[in-house]
């Protein structure tokens, strides 16, 4: 009988399962205040457990209010009253980009994933904090919110950073590498599940350029007309971060309390610190690469073109440098970190021990608001 009925069934039509399909909308706030990039992505698999196929379906970035900008600049000196001031300011301000971005682009995701803004990291001590409370941004723009993604790998024993990684493995695993020229240079090796900060980038390249008067050095033409400041450059080298083992992290308190005053005493000399700066980001980026391979590289150093050639002449002709397009380029993160809400939104992995040295992959990120996928979560 048992035959029978297999016979039968055999004559039925086979059908592939339907694709899942998902979207999310990304925040990033980074450590070179230059706004808050919005990208709403749409991800797509044919079953749990395969990559996700991405596209972006809509991007914005909405630079910081001078008030806000100026707020967030020092929120490591303020008092507990005022940072909780401030991140009201951020989110109010986070909800109202938001609901204009979707109101524009007529885009409808199932969650924000927000990273928040970073205030201090410290994961050797046990706590790092990004403000941007996700409750109150919930509440502010009725839709559910993945925030505080990095807590749980604290927790853990791990650096909580940097989260991109993970996302990078999946997202871009035709690379061998992943460069991120943002605030802190990062990267990431996709085939390995690995990553880590390289150090400080356009924090250190922003501060040069406002001793200018001007907010980042456009296109690196500044950093082009200066010269070698030998010194400082043997300065930089001999920082112990470079030497430390991965992972690591860095926070924007080491960057201010070590880097920063090595450039002070050139204050007089915009166009050469920079010009020296660019030429110690690109060694230090040599200096972690293995001998060959193709690189994606992006974040807003991308479009410091100095930085840039300068970084492909350290690398040498055995590496492939392919710099994001200008979608991509601002919108990398924000899209990565919508991916780190969805797999939170399904109770997949979304942070592996391989790249924060965790006891343990985690499933990171705090809901606020049902979650919508909860008839799929762990299938």
């Amino acid at each position: 009988m048992l035959r029978s009925f297999k016979r039968l069934f055999s004559f039925l039509p086979t059908f592939a399962p339907m694709p899942q399909s998902f979207e999310i909308l990304g925040l990033m706030s980074g450590s070179s205040l230059d706004g808050l990039d919005l990208a709403c992505c749409r991800f797509e698999r044919n079953r749990p457990g395969e990559p996700f196929r991405w596209e972006i379906t809509a991007t914005d970035c909405f630079p910081f209010p001078e008030i806000l900008q100026k707020k967030l600049e020092r929120c490591r000196e303020m008092t507990a009253l005022e940072l909780i001031e401030t991140e009201q300011h951020f989110v109010s301000f986070s909800a109202a980009c938001i609901r204009e971005m979707l109101e524009k682009t007529g885009r409808n995701p199932l969650a924000v994933a927000s990273h928040g803004h970073t205030v201090f990291h410290h994961p050797a001590a046990g706590y790092t904090l990004q403000i941007g409370n996700g409750g109150l941004l919930h509440g502010l723009c009725g839709i559910p919110v993945i925030s505080d993604f990095r807590t749980v790998d604290v927790g853990l024993g791990g650096q909580g950073a940097p989260l991109v990684p993970g996302a990078e493995a999946e997202l871009f695993s035709d690379y061998d590498a992943c460069l991120n020229l943002g605030g802190i240079c990062n990267v990431s090796f996709p085939k390995n599940h690995i990553g880590f900060d390289i150090g400080p980038c356009n924090q250190l390249l922003n501060y040069a350029s406002r001793l200018r008067g001007k907010e980042y050095d456009e296109n690196g033409r500044m950093a082009a007309a200066g010269k070698l400041i030998p010194e400082l450059q043997q300065q930089l080298s001999a920082i112990p971060f470079y030497s430390l083992p991965v992972p690591k992290s860095l926070s924007n308190e080491k960057v201010a309390e070590t880097w920063i005053p090595l450039l002070e005493p050139y204050a007089g000399q915009p166009e050469n610190i920079l010009h020296t700066l660019c030429l110690h980001i690109a060694s230090c980026v040599a200096d972690v690469l293995p001998a060959q391979g193709k690189m994606l590289v992006s974040g807003g150093g991308v479009f410091n073109e100095f930085l840039f050639n300068a970084i492909r002449n350290a690398c040498g002709e055995n590496w492939q440098l392919t710099p994001a397009d200008n979608k991509l380029a601002g919108s990398k993160e924000a899209l990565c970190f919508a991916w780190l809400g969805l797999k939170r939104l399904l109770d997949e992995i979304n942070v592996p021990a391989s790249v924060t040295g965790a006891k343990a992959d985690s499933v990171s990120g705090a809901l606020y608001g049902k979650n919508p996928l909860s008839g799929l979560a762990g299938r």
